[in-house]
């Protein structure tokens, strides 16, 4: 396993940081998939920092820590307009998570499947 997504695991080895990654994936999907928003379909979704913050019920100071863990991992992204901030999250380090999981089960799958003979 590289070094990056050893990284990002631990980074989601948290509880909060796992519940800040899951927020900003589902406003991909509610955003895109489903609302098919115009305001959020043209860019990439975001969350405001603020707004997460509500949601999660953490304090800002809470809430900064946990998203530099998760951009030092690379698995969100921050956008800066003026004073406000914006969050993403990084699809690139997703489609590497995805495609560990699909590997390891693959393999895992097989070598359960020869001791089973």
């Amino acid at each position: 396993m590289s070094q990056s997504l050893d990284v990002a695991f631990k980074a989601l080895g948290h509880p909060k940081r796992l519940a800040i990654l899951k927020r900003l994936i589902r406003r991909v999907h509610t955003c895109c998939m489903v609302n098919k928003e115009e305001d959020c379909c043209l860019e990439e979704p975001t969350c405001d920092f603020g707004e997460l913050k509500e949601d999660l019920g953490i304090s800002k100071s809470s809430l900064s820590l946990h998203l530099k863990e998760l951009r030092h991992a690379g698995l969100v992204e921050k956008i800066k307009d003026g004073r406000k901030v914006a969050l993403q999250v990084n699809p690139e380090k997703l489609e590497k998570l995805k495609d560990f999981f699909e590997i390891s089960i693959d393999r895992q799958t097989r070598d359960w499947m020869k001791n089973v003979k």
